[in-house]
């Protein structure tokens, strides 16, 4: 019987961690605010918090880690960032190993990054996409599960988070080659600045439409996609947990003045009904810019996926995307074991770590 295993998930703004028992069922989820870009010792005081709030010390599970957090300016480069980044968990977790994958090598892990910096570096969508499209595959049809055509076949995947979203996609269990490196995916639209908490909303400009005329926006850091989606009321309180960008609170009033401010506005100038037109604005707009992505995904892949896989903090969005691909569409907790459902809930908004908890039992 393999092990019981922590999954990392190590961002710039969240460490995210899912513990897995030895059947492979969801145990406990945690997600912890940590701006990394402040200091290795946020990442430690993260460690540790969720380790003492589940009452385990280090040696009482395995842990596998990935990692997109060596992007923050912290660090001279990614490669410094993954190594400081994997001494720190070292010296937390002595057990981690590390995921890593590219594209001359198989999907592996490694105790050691030394020398596959680069293999290691951001490497969580494809553990998500490796993981998925590996469970999907060969899983028996359930009465309330996805239909053997949604399971099979062409499968696209959706990681809309709080910062970034992931677009891929994978056929027969091989995930489809749409650049390896963030630059690359950024460049074939695999990777997309737009999440639902950190993305600046002048990061839409520089004209949104609003109320039948085209309003220029603020470039300026007045309001972040979270006031949106506090102001729709469609953001879980549980993933909202960045700072504001005024640094006052996440109220629904205040979210509208940041929203406000965006055209020049103050809150009094106009009721709450039309602020929160103005956030379902945003919200079309981003809409619009990831479907763009994953038409240009779908475009480049030349496949035609029969299904629509969602995860992260922002999957709500996805159903009304995959009603216009007209796709079906499978939440990524579907493939999940859990006594309480609401585990699955979280675990896919921390998937990545989930993933590579997964993996590293089903390669044990």
């Amino acid at each position: 019987m393999t092990r019981a295993v922590i999954g990392w998930d190590i961002g710039g703004a969240h460490v995210k961690a899912v513990w897995l028992d030895s059947a492979g069922r969801i145990v406990q989820v945690s997600q912890h605010a940590c701006a990394l870009w402040k200091g290795l010792h946020l990442l430690e005081a993260s460690l540790r918090s969720i380790l003492q709030s589940w009452s385990l010390a280090p040696e009482d599970c395995m842990h596998a880690v990935t990692m997109t957090g060596e992007l923050v300016d912290l660090f001279e480069n990614r490669a410094q960032g993954v190594r400081e980044i994997a001494a720190t968990v070292k010296k937390h977790l002595p057990q981690a190993v590390f995921y890593m994958a590219g594209p001359d090598q198989a999907a592996s892990f490694t105790a050691t990054v030394h020398g596959f910096e680069f293999s290691v570096a951001s490497m969580n969508w494809h553990a998500s996409a490796s993981c998925l499209a590996e469970t999907s595959n060969g899983m028996a049809e359930t009465s309330d599960g996805p239909s053997e055509a949604s399971a099979a076949g062409s499968m696209l995947i959706v990681d809309i988070g709080s910062t970034t979203s992931d677009i891929t996609l994978c056929h027969a269990k091989q995930l489809i080659d749409n650049g390896w490196t963030d630059a690359e995916r950024m460049a074939r639209h695999g990777l997309l600045y737009s999440g639902v908490v950190r993305t600046p909303l002048m990061a839409f400009g520089p004209y949104i439409e609003w109320q039948q005329q085209a309003r220029h926006l603020a470039a300026e850091y007045f309001a972040t996609t979270a006031d949106v989606y506090r102001v729709l009321d469609e953001l879980d309180s549980a993933h909202d947990l960045a700072d504001t960008a005024d640094g006052q609170d996440r109220s629904v009033a205040a979210s509208m003045r940041r929203l406000a401010r965006m055209l020049g506005h103050d809150l009094e100038d106009a009721a709450s009904s039309d602020w929160q037109s103005l956030a379902l604005a945003f919200k079309h707009q981003q809409l619009a810019s990831l479907l763009h992505a994953i038409l240009s995904c779908i475009a480049h892949s030349d496949l035609h996926p029969q299904s629509l896989t969602g995860l992260g903090a922002g999957s709500f969005l996805l159903p009304a995307i995959a009603q216009q691909l007209n796709l079906t569409y499978i939440p990524a907790s579907t493939w999940m074991t859990a006594d309480d459902p609401t585990l699955k809930d979280h675990a896919q908004v921390c998937f990545p770590a989930y993933a590579v908890a997964r993996l590293w039992q089903a390669w044990h």
